[in-house]
């Protein structure tokens, strides 16, 4: 163990909001709401599977279990059987549409001040929306300005609907401006009747509310790992003005972006570790989207189309941050973005999903320890992550 620093303790707690519409996510849901009811489901939620990836570290007392912040069943990723009939992409709609990922968001910052944790505040959820929630706890706390926050997410999560949909018709060769496509149909494949998403509070414009609403100073945020940076064709083609025009005017703000293409030519050290060391805080907030390895490091991500980093950047990542550590004060940390029902997968191809050995092996890192998964076979006799590894289930009939 480092003897850089005090031991930390991670006070870690749970917040399983899933809102989706898509069909293949509620198709997962399905099954396993099956396999709850038949006792065979493995675990509920990312929570419940991370805290036993790291019981060795809840063993030691260098991680603690602080329970679960209360969501009602069906818009968890294992819902109760008796709720499916609420599990439809029109309800899940809805629910962001009325204000439901803000609402959460509101019950992870009472969660948070309602009393002392054992521990540095770590969530594991799945909707990133809930890290806004931890944040204006902390900044509460803290203070924006003396709050250094760094997030890893292959998606910059502060542009708003309109920038979203230039982006996507650029990407089909449309117009924006007249295009046959309607921008509420890109959220859903389902009915979007009374449903209008261009204002609402979720997982791809939480951290846009945060710096709108100065819970995060921009001159304090660094956005790691981003995949959809534009570039400078994308800056001059008048297709896209209002989204290149939204990352330069968070750029002219102080919001530090760092593109795959920057740490695959400096290396994590090199692109990271300047950034950290010249944040001008006493605190860091760390913030893990899973899809920052996704379709690498980790394949049980909730969004992965795009290809992110490796388990060893990964690792390189957590070292780069402890080493930070020395001069600021970790104040909070989330794992939020994963896909319960892809968690530990043995996929047709023979493949089996390793997300539970990086991120845990992430943490294990940061808390100053080495890694324990990152060089094992994950069926190995007696690995606590063995039975993850089996067969993709067949889709319902």
């Amino acid at each position: 163990m480092s003897e850089k620093h005090p031991p930390r303790k991670l006070a870690l707690f749970g917040v399983a909001l899933d809102p989706t519409d898509d069909e293949m996510k509620l198709e997962f849901k399905t099954i396993l709401a099956r396999d709850l009811a038949a006792g065979r489901l493995r675990f509920r939620n990312p929570y419940e599977a991370l805290t036993g990836a790291l019981r060795d570290q809840i063993a030691t007392g260098r991680c603690a279990t602080c329970g679960e912040v209360e969501i009602p069943s069906w818009l968890t990723p294992a819902p109760n059987p008796s709720d499916l009939p609420l599990v439809t992409a029109q309800n899940n709609l809805r629910f962001v549409d009325e204000g439901g990922c803000r609402e959460v968001a509101e019950r992870v910052r009472a969660f948070l001040e309602s009393g002392p944790t054992r521990g540095i505040p770590a969530m594991v959820g799945v909707d990133h929306s809930t890290t806004g929630g931890a944040l204006r706890a902390l900044a509460r706390e803290y203070g924006s300005s003396n709050m250094a926050v760094l997030v890893m997410d292959s998606h910059f999560d502060g542009l708003g609907f309109a920038e979203r949909i230039e982006l996507f018709c650029y990407g089909q060769g449309e117009e924006p401006e007249g295009s046959r496509v309607d921008p509420l149909d890109l959220l859903s494949e389902g009915g979007t009747e009374g449903v209008d998403l261009r204002d609402a509070y979720n997982c791809a414009t939480w951290l846009k509310h945060m710096l709108d609403e100065e819970v995060v100073a921009p001159d304090r945020l660094i956005v790691f790992g981003v995949s959809d940076y534009p570039t400078e064709a994308m800056r001059k083609d008048p297709r896209l003005v209002r989204y290149a025009g939204a990352y330069r005017a968070f750029e002219e703000a102080g919001v530090r972006f760092v593109t795959k293409e920057e740490i695959r030519q400096k290396g994590v050290p090199g692109s990271l570790e300047p950034l950290l060391n010249k944040m001008d805080a006493d605190y860091l907030y760390v913030s893990l989207d899973a899809d920052i390895g996704s379709l690498d490091a980790v394949h049980a991500a909730r969004f992965m189309n795009v290809v992110g980093l490796n388990h060893e950047e990964l690792y390189e990542i957590a070292r780069v941050i402890d080493d930070a550590l020395e001069e600021k004060e970790l104040i909070g940390l989330d794992v939020c973005g994963i896909e319960t029902f892809l968690l530990g997968r043995r996929f047709p191809n023979g493949s089996t999903d390793r997300t539970l050995e990086g991120l845990s092996d992430f943490i294990r890192l940061l808390l100053g320890h080495d890694e324990k998964y990152s060089h094992r076979d994950p069926r190995e006799s007696g690995d606590p992550l063995a039975q993850c590894a089996e067969g993709f289930p067949p889709a319902r009939e």
